[in-house]
């Protein structure tokens, strides 16, 4: 069993039905409303650099930070076919350090913070952030909602067909934990035209308005806003992504 993404990280964008334009829009709109001029931004968890990318293309600096190689290598390549600079760091999310470095803006994209399966993990994220971001600093997060991760995934199984690989996908919902499992099981074309079997695993935890509210509270965040995805509505219990909004206080 490999790590996450480290197979994915070929595929992943051919498997993401998302449109990515209308994601950064949503981002700097919750900008907007929170008075708030992005000026330089690190993308914590930036995988393929799917909003990275068309952030910097807006003139915003952009820094790339993920734990995954594979998906750093995938960003790195699409960066520069665009002809863009961007710097883009292998680094885990509970003690990144970058020397020197302060952003006022961080975003976390993509249910990043449900990887983080303990509550010492993710207490250390709000950590980290709190060190990288500059007072008055925005970090924008979303998280997959308690009905996403229970219902969605829960213990269902999927599966595709593409032009040159196949995968099917196993969860293991734990109630008691809030953790879904999620295994990965690939079969990738070869260059002898053979398909190899692989696999990853993936786990994510539901984390609660309620208790992102307390750590806020504990270290050093005001919580700005939590919404339905796309919208600057109440976070619902229908909604399947949470949105947040936070700043680091002085």
């Amino acid at each position: 069993m490999r790590e996450a993404y480290s197979i994915l990280a070929r595929f992943y964008d051919l498997c993401m039905e998302v449109d990515y334009g209308e994601w950064v829009d949503y981002l700097l709109e919750l900008c907007r409303f929170h008075h708030h001029t992005p000026h330089s931004v690190i993308d914590l968890g930036c995988g393929t650099g799917n909003l990275t990318i068309p952030l910097a293309q807006q003139g915003w600096r952009l820094t790339g930070v993920d734990l995954s190689w594979a998906m750093i290598a995938e960003a790195r390549g699409k960066a520069a076919g665009l002809g863009l600079e961007i710097p883009f760091y292998v680094a885990d999310l509970r003690d990144c350090r970058l020397p020197g470095a302060a952003f006022d803006t961080a975003i976390s994209g993509c249910d990043v913070l449900n990887y983080l399966t303990s509550e010492s993990d993710l207490e250390r994220a709000f950590e980290t952030v709190f060190r990288l971001l500059t007072p008055g600093g925005l970090w924008l997060f979303d998280l997959n909602s308690l009905s996403k991760v229970e219902e969605v995934y829960g213990n269902n199984c999927y599966a595709d067909l593409q032009d040159d690989f196949a995968y099917f996908w196993d969860n293991s919902y734990d109630a008691e934990k809030g953790i879904c499992t999620m295994d990965l099981t690939f079969f990738v074309r070869t260059a002898e035209g053979l398909y190899k079997r692989v696999r990853e695993r993936h786990q994510q935890r539901i984390w609660l308005p309620e208790q992102i509210e307390q750590l806020c509270a504990d270290h050093g965040f005001e919580l700005l806003g939590c919404y339905d995805f796309l919208t600057t509505s109440p976070a619902s219990t229908e909604g399947e992504r949470w949105q947040f909004v936070v700043r680091r206080q002085v």
